[in-house]
């Protein structure tokens, strides 16, 4: 306990809680000090495979041969499956199923739509840094920790 007390006197000996520390405020101290603020994130956003809908695997195929693949029991719905659950190499396997029902041109149809991406949508474009405790080894600190350090 003493080393935390010990690093909060330094810190908050610096000017920028000036304000802060004469008006004894210790809880506003201590959320400063455990804030963790916003940065850009440093990390580029990633593209991640874009999984077609089944209207868009059916559209690059001919009628024909979409008749072919659903009468192929449980093929239409392992499909949709993969799709509502994105996963793209599941997809894959059950259009390779399909393949030999297929014309070169729909081949390369449906593995165009296979290979597309997108930009990952969990990317967040600010992420948390550390707090100001966290950089000291302190976190978290508690109001009474700043009222300790400070009389």
């Amino acid at each position: 306990m003493t080393n935390i007390i010990t690093i909060l006197k330094t810190e908050l000996a610096n000017s920028q809680y000036q304000a802060l520390v004469q008006a004894q405020d210790y809880p506003g101290l201590a959320s400063q000090l455990n804030n963790r603020p916003l940065i850009a994130n440093p990390t580029p956003q990633t593209a991640i495979p874009k999984i077609p809908g089944i209207l868009d695997l059916f559209n690059a195929v001919t009628p024909a041969e979409a008749i072919s693949i659903y009468q192929i029991p449980g093929l239409v719905q392992d499909i949709r499956n993969a799709i509502t659950n994105g996963t793209l190499q599941d997809l894959q396997a059950y259009l390779t199923i399909a393949g030999g029902m297929l014309s070169a041109n729909s081949k390369t149809a449906v593995s165009a739509l296979l290979a597309q991406t997108q930009p990952d949508p969990n990317y967040q474009t600010q992420i948390s840094s550390p707090s100001r405790a966290e950089v000291l080894g302190i976190y978290p600190v508690t109001p009474a920790q700043v009222q300790e350090a400070l009389n």
